[in-house]
């Protein structure tokens, strides 16, 4: 009997399309719960590198690990969509979140010392499965993403950088050159693109050394950052460590605008402004009066394009604002010992006395006195008002039928000045208060500076001014009045100058604050861009100025002059600026920063494409560089203290992701 095959064959598609069946899921699970784990990885992954660059900003914006922590969980919810706030549990520098669905969000927080700091997210959640669920135990797999995010880390803004690659490759010489007396003490990054050389004195780096060719560099030690103490290190301090590999590249800044239009040589006015200077009026001897070659110069605020570079051999130049008979730091009824205006031998530091004279009588008694310098500088055509750090005080005993004069020998810059008095019983520890102002009435020129401080009469060019305040200003009901805006009756006046930074040095200008608080006048001052007082960082540091000095000139300062000047926001902390191969005609010129005995350049040095000597330990003020980026730098002489200071440097790179 022949049986038919269909027979045989009957049931075998039940068994075919059971095994496609599974397939068939199989595949859709591939693919639909295949997608779904990939989008929930990436989702992941982006929250958390998220997560990691909003800790890094924040943490540079507050110094905060808290606040760096709570803005990681902000950012990462909000990427998940995850809108009610989790359950923490925070040990130190750690932190696990968890969240309603699961998902758990663990943030590490790493310090590297100069490295700046590191932070480490990790984050898990269930992928609920849908058609995998039939090919599995209906156990929902746990994905997990991770980030690393780094922020301060001082290789990106060094206290030292030199581009050129001597001393690699078969290259002679050396990028830094160390070859003075004593010990060059760097508190920041240094960073070379070649070798770095220490023949002669020694290099101490609070932070990382980075030469590109070197494992190690003979001469120099790594201390603890920030305390630039030798190790062992106590947290949070880390000591440095010297990697090689590394080069250097250069930020490619751009030049400052200079505004001002072409400035004549310098007469005997004492204020200078900005604008394109054709010559080198300070290389030599120079101005028409008996002081001539050792003479003071005010710079006002703005940018300055000297086109066949500038020396001084001789001179004292600054941009700040100081009153008239500085005081002590710590006894504000003497005068300090160094006033700032008589730096270099030079004999310009102003002066104030007051004295009780006849007039409509004001309340008998022991009143004390406080003066300050005033100007206004002009960014963009906006204007900044500045008010120096407050005189030392005086007191004048007053009697019956008398009012109170006060005389001031003009100090450089100041157009006007503010009067402070502190009523009979409060003497000299205060409260002061605002009662007037007094205008610079006549020329203020330093060719005549011998016979300064003078209150009358010749012998002082400089001049002088007066005023007299009795009753119509000085009330019964005058008083001190803390809630008073700067300029209003009975205000306080700005904060005091804070200690020298060693002996024989001058006073410094008052911390930041916030307004009216701080500094009102130099480095530490910030404005907004309408001319309203604000808290630093801001966008402008009234009074600023910044040297721009293209191909063809060169900065050569000779061990006769010093200039101290501070740079500010509107510059990008750049004092000087020489352009690089990256914006031609590349400046590479020989350029020296010697000094006399107190110069500073508070800002960043940048001569890409130029070399650098620095013969003298006085050309830096050691808490307020911005650092120095050149092609080659070289150190001799007595060797200096540099301290690169984030307040004093361009825009600091944000948070960046490193893993």
């Amino acid at each position: 009997m022949i049986r038919s095959p269909t027979r045989f064959q009957r049931g075998q598609a039940i068994v075919l399309i059971a095994i496609m069946l599974a397939v068939v899921v199989g595949m859709a699970a591939l693919a639909i719960d295949g997608s779904r784990a990939y989008a929930l990885r990436r989702d992941l992954q982006a929250a958390v590198d998220a997560a990691a660059l909003a800790a890094g900003d924040n943490f540079q914006q507050t110094g905060s690990y808290t606040t760096a922590e709570q803005a990681a969980t902000t950012s990462f919810g909000a990427n998940m969509r995850l809108y009610i706030a989790p359950s923490c549990a925070p040990t130190p520098l750690t932190v696990t979140c968890t969240y309603a669905d699961g998902t758990v969000l663990k943030q590490v927080v790493t310090t590297l010392g100069a490295g700046g700091t590191q932070f480490t997210i990790t984050a898990s959640r269930d992928l609920l499965l849908q058609f995998a669920k039939i090919l599995t135990n209906g156990t929902s797999p746990r994905l997990s993403a991770a980030a690393t995010g780094g922020v301060n880390n001082l290789l990106y803004a060094p206290a030292v950088a030199a581009l050129d690659q001597a001393g690699c490759g078969g290259q002679p010489g050396s990028a830094i050159s160390v070859s003075g007396g004593g010990t060059l003490d760097v508190l920041g990054d240094v960073v070379s693109s070649g070798a770095i050389s220490v023949t002669g004195g020694n290099l101490q780096v609070a932070g990382d050394i980075y030469a590109r060719c070197q494992s190690s560099v003979p001469g120099a030690t790594n201390t603890c950052y920030p305390s630039d103490t030798f190790a062992p290190c106590t947290f949070p301090d880390v000591v440095g460590v010297t990697r090689s590999g590394y080069r250097f590249v250069d930020p490619n800044y751009p030049p400052p605008p200079v505004a001002g239009g072409s400035q004549s040589a310098p007469s005997n006015d004492v204020v200078m402004f900005p604008g394109v200077y054709s010559d080198n009026y300070f290389a030599n001897s120079h101005g028409t009066g008996s002081d001539t070659g050792q003479q003071c110069w005010f710079l006002s605020g703005g940018a300055y394009e000297w086109l066949n570079g500038i020396s001084n051999d001789g001179d004292f130049m600054s941009n700040e604002l100081k009153p008239p008979s500085e005081p002590r730091d710590y006894d504000n009824t003497r005068t300090a010992r160094q006033q700032f205006w008589n730096t270099n031998g030079v004999n310009c530091a102003g002066a104030f006395q007051a004295s009780a004279v006849g007039g409509s009588a004001i309340q008998r008694g022991t009143w004390a006195v406080e003066v300050t310098s005033t100007r206004t500088d002009v960014y963009a055509g906006i204007s900044y008002k500045r008010e120096s750090a407050p005189s030392y005080c005086q007191s004048v005993r007053v009697n019956n039928g008398q009012v109170i004069q006060v005389q001031i020998s003009n100090v450089p810059g100041g157009q006007s000045y503010n009067v402070y008095m502190a009523p009979p019983s409060n003497g000299c520890a205060g409260p002061f208060g605002y009662v007037g102002r007094i205008a610079v009435s006549g020329p203020v020129t330093n060719d005549t500076t011998s016979g300064c401080p003078s209150y009358g009469g010749g012998g002082c060019s400089l001049g002088h001014e007066s005023a007299i305040f009795d009753a119509t200003v000085l009330t019964v009901a005058w008083a001190p009045n803390p809630l008073a805006a700067p300029g209003v009756s009975g205000a306080y006046p700005p904060d005091g100058e804070t200690a020298p930074l060693g002996s024989r040095q001058t006073n410094q200008s008052p911390d930041p604050g916030v307004p009216p608080r701080g500094d009102r006048a130099n480095e530490n001052q910030c404005d907004s861009l309408g001319g309203v007082a604000a808290t630093c960082p801001a966008a402008i540091t009234p009074g600023a100025v910044s040297f721009y000095i293209p191909t063809g000139g060169c900065l050569v300062e000779t061990n006769n002059g010093d200039n101290f000047l501070f740079s500010g926001y509107q510059y990008n902390w750049i004092a000087i600026y020489e352009p690089g191969y990256a914006r031609p005609p590349a400046n590479t010129c020989a350029n020296s920063m010697d000094a006399a005995s107190n110069s500073a350049y508070i800002g960043l040095v940048y001569l890409p494409a130029a070399s650098l000597d620095i013969p003298t330990r006085v050309s830096f003020r050691a808490e307020a560089t911005g650092g120095i980026i050149a092609d080659t730098i070289t150190f001799s002489g007595s060797l200096p203290l540099i301290v690169s200071s984030p307040s004093y440097s361009p825009v600091p790179p944000a948070a960046r992701l490193t893993g």
